[in-house]
């Protein structure tokens, strides 16, 4: 072999005696072991261990391995043989040299659990801290209540259920859920970057979840203003089977915006009443103690968190999320009733704009015929006051059903009554129509229709006078036997002509008729048959104020082919004896004037006063406080036993006796009367007049009258032709009325004036001598 020159040893050797000036390369650049010389001899590597030095990324280390090889030698075994080869222990190379997939999968995989392992510790300490958090601001159910806005109702309807069994009540309304307030965390917004976070993970949750649907099963409420041991037993006063699923909208409030989202909704909650007479009885004892207390038990409330439309991995998470449920809810409610005021009279809420009297087929009875009443009428909103002082909410309400009611008239009393015996008797059928009450609203349109109750043929076989003889001391309203309905009708236009207030009597009608022909609102349905139930023997008591203007039923009443002559003799003892004729047009208000042409009168029996001239105010009626005692020496006072003293009587004959009267007229006998209807023309309305004529009627000079007579009856012998008279008083009448039946009614006012010729009187020399004029 050649041996190589000792310039190229020369220069090999000047490279490793002083290599740290040719290189900063730590993992290049020779090291020299312990105790050797740049020039040491050859040693086998058989027999002597060559150490090895190790670098890596620290210090230069010395390794002694059994397994290692011997460092090789350089090209010159002699020179090179103290110098030690450096071996590099990088990461990177031995990663290539030693790793496979399976390792990296491995270790892959142990960084992924032991992340997850961390985020779950920390979501348990989180959710934790939440929950303990949480315990402090109340149950699920405060922080429901805590959460829950709504506004409204802002209407609430009513409306029958199927088959008329109860009743469906639908209401208006807004509501949602504040997220925020619900947990309690108003302030968190406000707190350090931890409560941010939670407030903006809540909020992502609340958008994502959008809503809450809530289903509620059967709700019993009882009462419980009594024994609580007694729940159980007691009946439901009001049962609703289930609700449909209410869905709440979700919000979570921010500082940006504070206020909560509300949607709209309307609930319908239909009503059954197992027990409709303990529901009046307990209705009853609210009102008047103003203070309620009910116990309410849930079946079941079932929620659920979510949006059925919401997608992605969070839909998909909610829509497999059960239900949250929660089982037999109780709960005691009680509470006052709102001041609510209520109007002591009735008529003052009611403003009538029109109304209609005529003649139509009856409901029940096609073949027949009824008088047919109709009305509209104003009617004031009874919650508006309560509701423009804020004692109740703006809220839009209404009735749409026909309510039917039945009008009783009392019973005067008889004078020997039977026990038992009926007070009352029913005068009309009459409906109101469905109303409604908008929001704001002070009054709504409310519409009536009905017809009276046909009386029939109930007029006595005898006409009754107007006044009883004085031997009888009794009103002829109180007679036995006068038919129920006229002895009812008789005192009702009695006191009501004498400005005396009535009684009637308002009760659900639980039998009610078909609607009339022509009726505005023929659909509308009757109220559930439980109604009936719950208001049984409940009655309404409206009094109706009477009028002391006499009506004038009658246009231009007058005497016709009057005569007087004196009386005396075997058949009379009355002064004076009268023949002529009443005549006199019907008048009916313009509501009622299509009932004229159905008017057949039959019998008039009157009982007057004559006077000298006009007709003083109120000439039959007694002025209240009025004292007979206080009478002027010149007026005459009737006794007791004449004058009427019972209240259901109208006070006739008049006491005092105005001044101006002279006679008293009161047949024996009542006058047959006959109707004449005359058609309408070209030159005249429609007429209908009714004429009675009687023959030799007494005429009773009064009592310290005959000054009053001899002036009336000189004006008419030495004054002139014609004369005015007037009289004033009561009268039976006995009338017939298509489509209701006859009916008598006594004490009825009436009034008229006339003139008197000096073809009036017979004889008026014996008549002049008489009154003592010559």
């Amino acid at each position: 072999m050649t041996e190589p020159s000792p310039s190229s040893a020369h220069k090999g050797k000047s490279r490793a005696s002083d290599p740290f000036e040719r290189s900063n390369d730590l993992e290049t650049a020779p090291l020299l072991g312990d105790g050797s010389s740049s020039t040491g001899s050859t040693t086998p590597a058989g027999k002597r261990k060559q150490p090895r030095l190790r670098h890596g990324r620290g210090p230069l280390v010395r390794e002694d391995s059994d397994g290692d090889e011997p460092l090789p030698s350089n090209d010159s075994g002699d020179e090179e043989s103290g110098t030690v080869r450096l071996v590099s222990d990088h990461p990177a190379q031995h990663a290539r040299a030693r790793w496979t997939w399976s390792s990296i999968a491995c270790l892959v995989f142990a960084f992924i659990f032991c992340v997850s392992l961390l985020a779950l510790a920390i979501l348990h300490i989180w959710i934790g801290r939440l929950v303990s958090e949480q315990a402090r601001h109340g149950t699920a159910e405060e922080m429901a209540q805590r959460g829950m806005v709504w506004a409204g109702p802002s209407a609430v309807r009513v409306q029958a259920s199927e088959g008329r069994e109860g009743l469906v009540v639908e209401v208006d309304g807004m509501a949602g859920i504040d997220v925020r307030k619900a947990l309690d965390w108003e302030e968190k917004d406000k707190g350090g970057w931890v409560r941010r976070m939670e407030g903006r993970i809540a909020r992502w949750g609340v958008r994502k979840a959008r809503s809450v649907t809530v289903d509620v099963g059967e709700v019993a409420i009882y009462d419980a203003s009594g024994n609580a041991d007694a729940f159980s037993s007691s009946s439901h006063l009001i049962l609703v089977n289930s609700l449909d699923s209410l869905r709440i909208p979700l919000s979570y409030p921010t500082l940006a915006k504070p206020l909560p989202t509300m949607h709209p909704f309307t609930l319908h909650i239909p009503l059954s009443f197992p027990s409709p007479r303990d529901l009046a009885d307990f209705a009853k004892g609210v009102y008047h103690s103003k203070d309620y207390r009910i116990r309410a038990e849930i079946r079941e409330i079932a929620a659920q968190v979510g949006d059925a439309k919401v997608k992605g991995p969070a839909g998909w998470l909610m829509r497999r999320l059960k239900a949250t449920k929660v089982t037999a809810l109780a709960r005691i409610i009680e509470g006052k009733l709102p001041d609510v005021p209520t109007d002591t009279n009735p008529a003052e809420m009611v403003n009538l704009t029109s109304y209609g009297v005529y003649e139509t087929s009856s409901p029940a009875h096609p073949n027949e015929t009824v008088i047919a009443l109709s009305a509209s009428a104003i009617f004031q909103n009874p919650l508006a006051d309560a509701i423009r002082q804020g004692r109740l909410p703006v809220v839009a309400w209404g009735v749409p059903f026909r309510l039917p009611i039945s009008v009783h008239l009392p019973l005067p009393p008889l004078p020997q009554q039977k026990p038992g015996a009926p007070t009352e008797i029913a005068l009309a059928k009459i409906s109101s129509l469905p109303f409604f009450f908008p929001a704001d609203s002070e009054s709504a349109k409310l519409d009536i229709s009905g017809h009276l109750v046909p009386a029939g043929n109930l007029t006595p076989p005898t006409t009754r006078p107007p006044t009883p003889s004085p031997k009888d001391g009794a009103s002829t309203i109180n007679s036995s036997d006068q038919p129920p309905l006229s002895r009812a009708l008789s005192r009702f236009v009695a006191r009501y002509l004498s400005g005396r207030p009535n009684d009637i009597y308002i009760r659900y009608d639980s039998a009610p008729e078909p609607p009339l022909l022509g009726d505005p609102a023929p659909d509308a349905p009757f109220p559930p048959r439980f109604v009936a139930d719950m208001v049984e023997g409940q009655t309404f008591h409206v009094e109706v104020p009477g009028t002391n203007e006499t009506p004038d039923f009658f246009k231009n009443l007058r005497m016709e082919d009057m005569k007087i002559r004196l009386g005396g003799g075997d058949d009379s003892n009355a002064d004076l004896l009268a023949t002529g004729k009443v005549v006199g047009e019907v008048v009916l208000p313009d509501a009622a004037k299509k009932l004229a042409k159905g008017i057949d009168a039959k019998v008039i029996w009157p009982d007057v006063l004559v006077y000298d001239g006009e007709l003083p105010p109120h000439p039959y009626a007694q002025e209240e406080g009025e004292d007979i005692a206080a009478a002027a020496p010149d007026q005459l006072s009737f006794p007791p036993s004449v004058s009427i003293d019972d209240s259901d009587s109208t006070a006739y004959p008049p006491s005092p006796v105005p001044r101006n009267a002279f006679a008293r007229m009161r047949p024996a006998q009542p006058m047959l009367a006959k109707t004449i209807h005359t058609p309408a023309n070209s030159t005249h309305n429609a007429t209908t007049l009714v004429e009675a004529a009687f023959v030799d009627a007494p005429l009773y000079l009064l009592p310290g009258r005959g000054d009053v007579l001899r002036r009336f009856v000189g004006k008419i012998i030495f004054g002139g032709n014609r004369v005015k008279a007037s009289m004033a008083g009561i009268t039976s009448v006995r009338i017939g009325l298509s489509g209701f039946g006859e009916v008598e009614l006594v004490e009825i006012p009436i009034e008229a004036s006339f003139m008197v010729g000096r073809g009036g009187i017979e004889n008026p020399p014996p008549f002049a001598g008489l009154v003592g004029l010559h």
